[in-house]
């Protein structure tokens, strides 16, 4: 029975939090947004703050520059061969590889592994561009395509083993991300 009457005294509690403010909407707690808490803002409710932001936006930059010091100095030393075998293009690949998903699992989403990848591929691409002196820093041979192809398979697969930072369907549906803290 007292079940029965704290359930209708919920119900009443709603219709006059309902019936108070028509217009305004309610938090959580059933507070206006004038009366909410200060620790329920709209930064803190997003999870980031100015700090967090560019925090995040550092560490971007970061796996940026690694991606493209691993494509500046991988272009410099993908030449060295081990008799007719192109070793150093072979390790080089591993390393792009590891760069691509350690930055992707740090990072904490697929855009954390495609940064890197996306500036490795431009300096590789630049890198492999004939200057107007004639000079090539990858040239055209066995250990510059094992080098440029295997690389860029491997930023790709780098990128793919990297979990999505939301659901399947999220940016389709509009679902909110789920939570990794």
């Amino acid at each position: 029975m007292t079940e029965r009457l704290d359930t209708l005294a919920g119900v009443d509690e709603d219709d006059e939090a309902r019936d108070s403010a028509p217009g305004q909407a309610r938090t959580a707690a059933g507070a206006t947004p004038a009366e909410a808490p200060p620790d329920e803002t709209a930064a803190s409710r997003a999870g980031r703050g100015p700090v967090e932001t560019l925090l995040s936006g550092a560490a971007y930059v970061v796996v940026g520059v690694l991606g493209g010091v691993v494509g500046l100095l991988g272009s410099y030393s993908q030449g060295w061969t081990a008799g007719d075998v192109p070793a150093a293009s072979i390790v080089l690949i591993a390393v792009v590889f590891a760069t691509v998903r350690l930055s992707g699992w740090g990072m904490g989403g697929r855009i954390g592994a495609t940064v890197p990848a996306v500036v490795w591929g431009i300096v590789v691409f630049v890198m492999s561009t004939r200057r107007p002196e004639g000079d090539l820093v990858v040239p055209a041979t066995l250990s510059g395509y094992v080098y440029i192809i295997g690389g860029m398979l491997a930023a790709v697969l780098g990128v793919a083993r990297v979990p999505a930072a939301g659901p399947p369907g999220q940016w389709l549906l509009g679902r909110a991300a789920r939570n990794r803290g």
